[in-house]
């Protein structure tokens, strides 16, 4: 039986009855496993057996390349938003008779899949990478600092980094650090589910980041996603203190320890915008059209972020610490190891490698003079960074140590507050 992509067909197996279309074959799908597409927009693979029965209901039509009949016309009565494509869910059309994804990244594509983007903003596109974000790697982070800073150069009014949503967090602070006096917010947005299933998160996500964009004062590296599991507001995270806190869930974004910086709206209805907000609770970031921007895009990948667990061997952590740069500990409580450990901690910053502690909690912060065991470590060189998140401080240490080796600098910078990665003090009203 010859199934063609497209196909709707019936297939029985063990009893059970699955019905939806075909979905194209990739390299990573076996010969003998069928990928169907169920009517309720999920795709599920089928291991084929002899006993398997398979009955084409509707023979369909192959994928095929869209030709988008939107013209991208320049509207001069509206602002103008970079949009800067890594890749991820989001930044994917589908085909949705097959469910398979188009490669195309154009403005019409854009315009035809979120076709109410032309009531708040003209688009400029630069794609700079077309990667899952589980492979985003520190090289990539310098290219899209590039990217986004040869935009906002050549004159726009916002930028928004479509990104995919696994490791959006780790390039947002990136960004915090190597793009210096932005004028202008930078927004980094996704998607839990893609487009082609009926709760996805897509447009809404989409849409409130651009609105962001172009139409707050915002200046600074953020992350615009789901409030709620509705589809009503979104949060704005600032860049260095948001985190992505469930694997599915659309408000799968929030800001740690620290409040987020407002919120945004976008009602749509027939594909017209009838409605749109922005609320900012954190004025301090209100900035826009500051001077000085620069791009400072160094790091030093040679980093290793390492957690604290009962029955970490001795030597895996001696071999962790002697062999990079640097390492953050996500240590136990207020900031602690096991104390066999302490004297490695100590040989490895004698060597000139940076150890620093953040709160493996997440809440709160690490603290160097409550229990003994962390006087000795901070007597053995380790270096205590407040309630900073340990994702952040893993990317502003490669960030750190891309400018310096000399561990007394890069203690310098690590304790220094650039994007607001280390607050004052801890807030009763920011734990949830």
């Amino acid at each position: 039986m010859a199934l063609e992509p497209g196909d709707v067909v019936e297939v029985v197996k063990n009893g059970v009855t699955y019905r939806g279309t075909v979905l194209p074959r990739t390299e990573e799908i076996p010969d003998n496993v069928l990928m169907i597409k169920l009517k309720n927009g999920y795709n599920i693979g089928i291991k084929i057996t002899p006993e398997t029965e398979i009955r084409i209901l509707e023979k369909g039509e192959p994928p095929k390349k869209y030709s988008a009949p939107i013209k991208v016309e320049h509207n001069p009565e509206l602002p103008t938003a970079a949009l800067v494509a890594t890749g991820g869910t989001i930044a994917s059309r589908v085909d949705y008779k097959t469910g398979g994804v188009v490669a195309e990244f154009t403005a019409e594509d854009f315009l035809l899949s979120f076709p109410e983007i032309a009531e708040l903003a003209n688009l400029k596109l630069k794609q700079v990478s077309n990667i899952f974000s589980e492979d985003m790697m520190p090289d990539y982070w310098v290219r899209i600092a590039k990217g986004v800073g040869e935009m906002i150069k050549n004159g726009v009014d916002g930028v928004v980094i479509t990104h995919g949503t696994d490791t959006m967090h780790y390039t947002a602070a990136f960004l915090s650090f190597a793009l210096q006096n932005v004028p202008v917010p930078v927004v980094l947005v996704g998607a839990q589910r893609s487009s082609d299933r009926p709760s996805s998160d897509a447009a809404i996500n989409l849409l409130n980041a651009i609105n962001v964009a172009v139409n707050s004062d915002l200046a600074g590296t953020f992350i615009v996603m789901h409030e709620t599991m509705d589809d009503a507001w979104t949060t704005i995270h600032p860049g260095t203190r948001a985190r992505k806190m469930h694997t599915s869930r659309r408000d799968t974004f929030k800001t740690v320890g620290d409040k987020p910086v407002g919120r945004s709206l976008v009602v749509t209805k027939g594909g017209k915008i009838v409605d749109r907000k922005i609320k900012i609770w954190r004025h301090e970031f209100e900035k826009r059209g500051q001077k000085g921007f620069k791009i400072d895009a160094k790091a030093n990948s040679n980093v290793f972020l390492l957690k604290s667990f009962p029955g970490l061997r001795k030597d895996i952590f001696e071999h962790i610490l002697l062999n990079h740069d640097g390492v953050i500990i996500e240590g136990t409580g207020l900031g602690h190891v096991r104390q066999e450990l302490i004297p490695v901690i100590a040989e490895a910053t004698e060597s000139g490698v940076f150890v620093g502690i953040t709160p493996q909690p997440l809440f709160g912060r690490v603290h160097p003079h409550v229990y003994s065991t962390a006087v000795k470590m901070m007597e053995a060189g380790a270096v205590y960074l407040e309630d900073m998140l340990p994702e952040t401080a893993l990317v502003k240490l490669m960030w750190a140590l891309g400018h310096s080796k000399d561990r007394e600098k890069v203690k310098e910078i690590m304790l220094t507050n650039y994007a607001g990665e280390i607050t004052k003090r801890s807030r009763p009203d920011a734990f949830w």
